[in-house]
């Protein structure tokens, strides 16, 4: 998703796939579920195209692109405490929206 993109309602861009790219160079496909601000830093809340019966998601945070301003760049999280208080956040926002496992 490009910068510009963030600017529309959330829903408005809900069903775009975002391609990853692994440890390996394997581009592998997010479906978006949700952006979330927290504590003044954008978050992707990312659901894994190619497991549908998972139950895990990926929470990156949405840096800017060096190299191409009109682009970002997805940081998947490693502290996490920061992903759990992210996806609390997630979770919150988006109560009437998904059913989650507790």
């Amino acid at each position: 998703m490009k910068k510009d993109e963030r600017n529309e309602p959330i829903r408005d861009v809900l069903d775009d796939i975002v391609e990853l790219t692994d440890n390996e160079g394997n581009v592998v496909p997010f479906e978006l579920l949700d952006v979330v601000d927290f504590e003044g830093q954008e978050f992707a809340v990312l659901f894994p195209c190619e497991e549908p019966d998972s139950e895990e998601v990926l929470i990156a945070a949405i840096e800017d692109d060096p190299d191409d301003e009109a682009s970002e760049l997805y940081v998947p999280l490693e502290d996490e405490a920061l992903m759990n208080r992210v996806f609390e956040k997630f979770k919150e926002l988006n109560r009437d929206v998904y059913h989650f496992l507790d």
